[in-house]
């Protein structure tokens, strides 16, 4: 039976140990203890290169990487959504809105897909959330790594916190019971997940489809923004 997949590159590990146990124990001088301290060193140090270059997290990550840099082209990110041509009230306007509220793309409201989930991303879109200084709640509709808003906003709103810029900030629909019907946009260690609590806001259709008892479900469009939440 021919060996493929993980079998092969253990196959192929065992069988260089060999020369390489000979190698070691011909040419070095040093003392048994410090053979095996190189042994395990070096499979130590294979262990490190199969992670980083043959794990099947960092090869979805390399090409998730290579067709965003090449199949997406300046902002135009319409080609990723799977549209319902036959809904009434369309998808595409919907990715169309936010490009015209912030054709920078600033504050979580960027149609640019977000493929991967970040370390230390804690929350996701659909969420109900409380605002830890200011109590109100809302629901999350969109994220970025970082902190992506204009620099006098920042200067503004973020009071001198340097560490707000270089984590996850959320873009939040505010329920409307709390103040008046608006979108915030806060940095991650400002809130918290509240669950089995629905949001009223105007615009809340907009952006999903229904509500689980737990969270909110996208609509098709939010969803192929934020495809692993």
């Amino acid at each position: 039976m021919p060996f493929a997949g993980r079998d092969a590159a253990v196959l192929c590990v065992l069988v260089f140990c060999v020369p390489l146990q000979h190698w070691l124990t011909q040419r070095s001088v040093v003392s048994s203890e410090e053979r095996s301290m190189r042994i395990f060193r070096f499979f130590r140090e294979m262990k490190i290169f199969y992670e980083n270059y043959f794990s099947l997290a960092t090869w979805r990550e390399w090409l998730l990487k290579l067709i965003e840099k090449h199949i997406t082209v300046g902002s135009d990110y319409s080609h990723w959504y799977s549209l319902d041509l036959t809904d009434p009230e369309g998808e595409c306007p919907a990715v169309e809105v936010m490009n015209l509220r912030n054709p920078e793309g600033h504050f979580g409201m960027s149609p640019r897909p977000r493929l991967t989930r970040p370390v230390g991303l804690k929350w996701r879109v659909g969420q109900v959330v409380k605002h830890k200084r200011w109590g109100y709640h809302g629901v999350i509709i969109g994220w970025d790594q970082k902190c992506k808003a204009p620099e006098t906003w920042i200067q503004k709103m973020h009071d001198g916190r340097k560490e707000w810029r270089t984590q996850p900030n959320y873009a939040l629909l505010v329920e409307v019971d709390d103040r008046e019907p608006q979108i915030t946009y806060v940095p991650q260690e400002n809130i918290y997940v509240i669950k089995d609590l629905k949001i009223n806001h105007p615009e809340l259709h907009e952006y999903f489809e229904s509500f689980d008892g737990a969270q909110y479900i996208p609509h098709k469009w939010l969803r192929a923004i934020y495809p692993l939440d």
